[in-house]
């Protein structure tokens, strides 16, 4: 798992920010994308999932406000939000 790092602001643990602060959220797979997931965990596949990125209590309810969107649109939409998050 990758550590944290809010997906919108970009905040670490090293800006001073405790871990409590930072949240995962899960965004939509395609079917045949879940499919692969599935059989990645029955092989112990191990690593940070392409579709799950880190918030801070900020932004938190934000990605959550996106999490029904596929990870790659999700991601377009709330890389637009830096600028306005800076």
């Amino acid at each position: 798992m990758m550590p944290p790092m809010c997906f919108v602001c970009l905040r670490t643990l090293r800006d001073g920010v405790p871990f409590s602060s930072f949240e995962t959220v899960r965004f939509a797979l395609t079917p045949e994308e879940e499919a692969v997931r599935q059989e990645q965990h029955r092989e112990g596949w191990v690593g940070h999932p392409p579709e799950v990125y880190w918030f801070c209590d900020e932004h938190l309810a934000l990605g959550k406000e996106h999490s029904h969107l596929h990870w790659r649109e999700a991601q377009e939409l709330l890389a637009n939000q830096r600028g306005e998050a800076r």
